[in-house]
């Protein structure tokens, strides 16, 4: 029996998201306060589909969604790493980040996270391999929206929210 393996490049970005993340869970700063447990859970499905997403995605990629994939993961790399020690995964005040792709949407590693499952979603080439994205798009809205109502307590982010307008794409919303 043969195994079919994921190209390099996007064995690599998921590799790299992957340590970022996980090195980022180790230096983070402590939450000044947490979400409830209802804000925790609306951001739940928006990570499933992800995976979802991966796991639809073939083995044999077009090149054209690779690149995708991989403009997605560093857009969502270096958001995280920009957000440094106020990364968290769930929703939770910390520290607000106003600088790098922050300057431009309020949840830039969210729209890396969604052109990363559109590429999935492409390399398919098929339209019932759209699901993903189709489920992902309100489902990372739903998880923005619960995020905001946590760290809207904060008054600096108060204040980051009206600088910076958009949430997610610039000029649409």
């Amino acid at each position: 029996m043969t195994t079919e393996v994921r190209p390099l490049a996007i064995r690599a970005a998921i590799a790299g998201l992957n340590l970022v993340v996980g090195a980022l869970i180790l230096i983070r700063s402590r939450a000044q306060l947490h979400g409830s447990p209802a804000s925790c859970m609306a951001g739940i499905p928006a990570l499933i589909i992800a995976g979802w997403a991966i796991r639809i995605a073939p083995t044999d990629w077009p090149l054209q969604t690779q690149w995708l994939f991989l403009a997605g993961t560093l857009l969502a790399i270096a958001s995280f790493v920009y957000l440094g020690r106020s990364f968290a995964i769930l929703p939770a005040v910390r520290d607000i980040v106003t600088r790098g792709p922050y300057r431009f949407v309020r949840h830039p590693a969210y729209l890396g996270e969604l052109l990363m499952i559109l590429a999935c979603c492409l390399a398919a080439q098929h339209v019932f391999s759209l699901g993903p994205i189709l489920a992902a798009i309100p489902l990372v809205a739903l998880r923005i929206h619960a995020e905001e109502r946590v760290i809207a307590t904060s008054e600096s982010y108060t204040k980051y929210a009206t600088q910076v307008r958009w949430r997610l794409v610039p000029l649409l919303w």
